[in-house]
C-alpha cells in the first residue's frame, strides 16, 4: 500500500468517527449569524430605531458572524479527502 493510500485512509477514517456536526460547523455557524441577523431586522422595524443604530447593529451581527466562522474548529468533509488524493496522485512521488 502506498503512502498516498495511507493518508487517504487515515482521513477517511478520521471523516468517519467524527460527529456529522463538526463536518457541518462553519455552515452552522453562519446559518446562525444569518438568524441573528434577520430578527434583528424584525425588532429593528417594530421599534423603529435610528437608521444608524440599524446598520451598527447589523454590522456588529456580520463580524460577529464572521470572527465565528473564523474560530469554529471545521472537521475532515469528503471533498477536503478528494482534493488531498487528487494532488497527492499528481504531485507526490509513489516511491517506486
Amino acid at each position: 500500500m502506498s503512502a498516498n493510500q495511507v493518508v487517504a485512509e487515515v482521513l477517511r477514517a478520521k471523516l468517519a468517527e467524527q460527529p456529522i456536526v463538526k463536518r457541518y460547523a462553519n455552515t452552522v455557524t453562519t446559518a446562525i449569524g444569518v438568524l441573528v441577523g434577520a430578527l434583528w431586522l424584525e425588532i429593528d422595524a417594530g421599534i423603529e430605531l435610528p437608521p444608524q443604530v440599524s446598520t451598527v447593529g447589523l454590522a456588529i451581527i456580520g463580524l460577529g458572524t464572521l470572527v465565528g466562522v473564523k474560530f469554529t474548529p471545521n472537521g475532515v468533509t469528503e471533498k477536503q479527502i478528494d482534493e488531498i488524493e487528487k494532488y497527492a496522485a499528481g504531485n507526490v512521488p509513489r516511491g517506486e
